[in-house]
């Protein structure tokens, strides 16, 4: 499943970023209207709600195997429910991806919440398959619609100078998958009601924090196109194309290695690990979530291209290291390679996150935030649903295997591009002379002065700035 550093989105007096945020703070400060939390504590709770968004993702994975065996239905039945989860997560997120841009982000946070809560709700009514393709549908819906909002929150709720948003984001929606896999897989094994304890925590959880979000200070003022906004598309500012697709590879391939857990970790383990108990499936999915989590941490002081190299290296290890444990069913090697791969998962999250949105200005970041995430669920649901029917003719070992290889060879490439990239020289600077002498035939001197007319000519003030630089 999604931030600039803070050197490049500081915003300087005078800028459109502070002009639009003067009135929100009016707006903020309004005693009569409701309390508001400090921004400083809205931001951990904005935090909190992207954990939560999370774990709440990854708590059907150790259940899945239940539902298969009380109703009975088919290895491709399942991989159509997870289908439906990703379906309606990235048409949610192509239709209202920027609409907080617009409408503000506590509404679509609250909307986020609600549709949650409403997942939950359906997931204790099912008796079926059919509740359970609406349950999931409805919790994609949820995600979609409020994983941009809240990425876009956390940047404009962090302290000026901090860097702190890209290391909650990354940080929080990791921990969230850990403890989910985990947390779920504990209750559902050793818990009453195992289908049905895990809904009504999170039902309880979802409705006190949308409690608590309702108290948060709104970050973007409501401004007209929201209409507009709710056109299918794919907005990536001008300014961060390329940037955009330098991070691709990386992102795919971690996208990818978290599909691959989330759906196939808890059968894998019971496959390698040979034993039935389902807490297993849950601790590997937390060993690759916490491990990212962990990695994500340590290298937060570390700049986005390098975090990107690192992570794919590691997970280029962690995939090679799997490929091993599978082929020869070790359970040690199985554990190794999921903490590798769980490493660079962070690692390279963090870094692609960091790369990407640093290249968006305040009223874009939602709808860069919104494409970022779609790429990256793409990646995660697209591969693993064509894993669920390969599955069907080539068994879980072999598919595994396949998918395994791809995810190794994907990293590759990304960690090839990078280290290219960073051996390539930068782009030459413009010629200062060129700047300097604009409508000036004669020779430019060092000082910024042509010959024109028996005269001299002081170069333009960009050509003085550039002097400065020492580009000339």
């Amino acid at each position: 499943m999604i931030i600039p550093d803070a050197s490049t989105c500081r915003e300087r007096p005078g800028s459109d970023a502070e002009a639009d945020r003067r009135p929100v703070t009016r707006t903020a400060s309004a005693p009569a209207r409701r309390a508001t939390l400090p921004r400083a504590a809205a931001f951990w709770l904005v935090a909190g709600v992207l954990f939560l968004l999370f774990f709440a993702a990854a708590a059907p994975s150790p259940l899945y195997g239940v539902y298969q065996a009380q109703w009975r239905f088919s290895a491709i039945t399942l991989t159509a429910v997870f289908a439906a989860y990703a379906l309606l997560l990235l048409v949610t997120l192509l239709v209202f991806g920027s609409v907080s841009d617009y409408l503000g982000r506590r509404r679509v946070i609250l909307a986020g919440l609600a549709m949650t809560a409403g997942a939950c709700g359906l997931f204790l009514a099912a008796h079926g398959v059919g509740l359970l393709f609406a349950a999931r549908a409805l919790h994609g819906a949820a995600v979609g619609t409020a994983s941009s909002a809240l990425g876009a929150a956390l940047i404009d709720l962090q302290p000026e100078g901090s860097g702190r948003a890209p290391v909650a984001t990354t940080t929080a929606s990791l921990l969230g998958l850990a403890a989910g896999g985990l947390g779920a897989s504990a209750l559902v094994q050793y818990g009453p009601a195992p289908t049905h304890l895990i809904w009504w925590l999170l039902l309880g959880v979802s409705l006190a924090a949308a409690v608590a979000v309702r108290a948060m200070p709104e970050t973007v003022p409501r401004r007209p196109g929201v209409l507009a906004s709710l056109r299918p598309r794919v907005a990536v500012p001008r300014q961060a194309r390329r940037t955009f697709g330098m991070v691709l590879p990386c992102l795919i391939a971690v996208w990818m290695i978290s599909g691959f857990y989330l759906a196939l970790g808890p059968s894998l383990a019971a496959q390698v690990l040979r034993s039935p108990d389902l807490l297993w499936g849950g601790l590997v999915i937390f060993l690759l979530a916490g491990t990212g989590a962990a990695a994500s941490f340590a290298f937060r002081g570390v700049s986005g291209p390098a975090a990107m190299l690192a992570g794919c290296l590691a997970l280029l290890a962690g995939a090679i290291v799997t490929l091993t444990a599978l082929q020869t069913t070790s359970a040690a090697a199985f554990l190794t390679g999921t903490a590798v791969a769980g490493a660079g998962f962070g690692t390279a999250m963090l870094g692609a996150f960091r790369t990407v949105s640093a290249r968006a200005t305040p009223g874009q970041r939602a709808s860069l935030i919104a494409a970022y995430f779609i790429v990256s669920y793409a990646a995660f649901s697209i591969p693993v649903v064509v894993a669920g029917v390969a599955i069907t003719h080539f068994g879980l070992h072999r598919t595994a295997l396949a998918y395994c290889t791809v995810i190794a060879v994907l990293a590759a490439v990304a960690a090839g591009s990078l280290i290219s990239r960073r051996r390539s020289p930068g782009p030459a600077p413009n010629p200062a002379p060129a700047q300097a002498g604009a409508g000036c035939p004669g020779r430019a001197s060092r000082r910024g002065r042509c010959a024109r007319g028996g005269r001299t000519v002081r170069g333009t003030g960009s050509a003085r700035r550039a002097r400065r630089r020492g580009t000339e």
